[in-house]
């Protein structure tokens, strides 16, 4: 705990039968404030949930509680004061939950009524045993769930979300056949035994408009899955168990085992290469929606980047050829060059550069979760942006408290065209792999959009990397990753 309160904030809470004086939100807000008062604390805000039960286990459903552990992660305050402990809650486990985040977000806990106050060391000592209590309660809540699932599968019901091609029946319980979808699945298995593969059966899926449990378009891996899934021989799979299920079979065991059979044949012409990968591999991104490209290897066993995955993109499921964009970094590799006085613009760029700080991003984090709660973004696009934030927290920046850092980064940037003309692909990945945690790529126009830089590389790369004549990309903090277009923008004119 912090040694000294000096900022508070107030949490007041009241469900609809509450409304009366004494846990009105008006009465709770009062006494908060003649707390402050009398200790002479800065009152930051007070937090306050309408209308909700403090029974809930979700924490989510009461939003302005949610908020409090936000701000309280990002060190807004110093402590937390409630009027009595019933209006933090009630659920045990929330309460658990909810007081271990704020002692590991080193923030203080008052109760006024019963002088619960856990921003003094007694109270820190009490909040530690607190934590004990938490992972007692949580072992016991697993064993009671695992009990729980085994009686449900044991009683043939299915353990957790249906797959694709059932429903939950009117009974709450018993799976039962989506007749569309089930017919499907039936076509799936069946073409799949005949020898068709993953990625052709996942087309035709799509094709007639189905999408995967999660709204997503059907890809090659989600088939493995689905061709993997015991459920639809009419059975229920808990740890490594089979139980006979109370839903309807869509595939006959004999059928199953034939379609497992395949995934694990290989057929005696299957081709083998040794040719490298691309250049890329693990690093290549679509610049449009910032998913991850696949490396692969045409028919002739050239190496290839393809789109492929379970959202909306327009070049979704596009590919070409692996050397028009490994060409394109590696001019830019060899363009790479440190002017002579790269310490003193080094210097000049930290006092000239005021990136966001560590704080001021996990406050966009903060506002990025509220807001996609509310509806403001899509699953994916949430997603990506939340990858972007959490990249940019862990880049810092090269500063000169740092010279044997800083020295170490330059010699290694100085000698990679040197190298970088010598290796092979293979060797050149693994140059890129330490200074370049993603590269960014319109995959309709095959050309290199940006480059996002690891951590320590950035600043020094932003002054090394020369503009070239057949191609220009441009130096990114991973936050400016949702902004694709405008990136794509900025390469079509040339700028750099």
């Amino acid at each position: 705990m912090k040694p000294t309160v000096t900022r508070i904030v107030g949490y007041v809470r009241v469900s609809t039968e509450e409304q009366v004086d004494g846990h009105s939100l008006d009465a709770q807000r009062r006494e908060i404030e003649r707390y402050a008062e009398r200790q002479g604390l800065v009152l930051v805000n007070i937090y306050a949930d309408e209308g909700v039960s403090a029974h809930t286990d979700q924490i989510e459903k009461r939003p302005q509680l949610d908020a409090l552990l936000t701000d309280a992660s990002r060190g807004s305050f110093d402590a937390v004061v409630v009027h009595t402990i019933d209006r933090w809650a009630r659920n045990m486990r929330v309460q658990l939950e909810t007081l271990s985040r704020l002692e590991s977000a080193d923030v203080g806990f008052v109760s006024l009524v019963g002088n619960f106050d856990f921003s003094t060391s007694p109270g820190k000592l009490h909040l530690n045993m607190i934590g004990v209590m938490n992972e007692f309660f949580s072992d016991q809540l697993a064993l009671h769930v695992l009990k729980s699932q085994r009686h449900k599968a044991e009683g043939g019901l299915p353990i957790g979300p249906v797959p694709f091609g059932y429903v939950i029946g009117t009974s709450g319980e018993v799976a039962i056949v989506e007749p569309s979808e089930g017919e499907a699945i039936r076509q799936a298995f069946a073409a799949r035994a005949a020898g068709r593969s993953n990625g052709q059966i996942a087309e035709v899926l799509n094709g007639d408009g189905f999408r995967t449990r999660k709204g997503n378009f059907f890809t090659a891996h989600a088939m493995k899955d689905m061709f993997n899934c015991r459920f639809y021989t009419g059975a229920v799979l808990f740890q490594g168990e089979l139980f006979p299920g109370r839903h309807e079979a869509l595939i006959a065991d004999e059928l199953f085992d034939r379609v497992q059979a395949r995934r694990t044949h290989r057929g005696p012409h299957r081709r083998t290469s040794d040719r490298p990968r691309g250049v890329l591999a693990g690093i290549i991104k679509c610049a449009r929606c910032g998913n991850s490209l696949h490396a692969e290897r045409g028919r002739n066993s050239s190496a290839m980047y393809r789109e492929r995955h379970g959202r909306d993109c327009e070049t979704n499921r596009r590919s070409f050829m692996a050397h028009t964009v490994d060409e394109q970094i590696g001019q830019i590799i060899r363009s790479l060059e440190l002017p002579t006085d790269w310490r003193t613009r080094i210097a000049g760029y930290a006092r000239e550069t005021n990136g966001p700080s560590v704080k001021s991003l996990k406050e966009r984090k903060g506002r990025l979760a509220r807001a996609y709660a509310d509806g403001g973004f899509s699953l994916a696009e949430y997603e990506m942006r939340l990858v972007a934030i959490e990249s940019e927290i862990r880049s810092t920046s090269i500063s000169t408290s740092a010279p044997v850092e800083v020295e170490e980064v330059a010699a290694l940037l100085s000698d990679l065209p040197s190298m970088w003309a010598e290796a092979t692909a293979d060797e050149r990945g693994r140059l890129l792999a330490p200074i370049i945690e993603h590269v960014l790529v319109d995959v309709e126009s095959k050309r290199l959009s940006s480059l996002v830089p690891m951590s320590g590389f950035r600043t020094l790369l932003d002054i090394g990397i020369q503009k070239t004549a057949d191609c220009s990309a441009v130096i990114l903090a991973p936050s400016v990753i949702p902004q694709a277009q405008g990136v794509l923008e900025l390469v079509e004119t040339g700028e750099n």
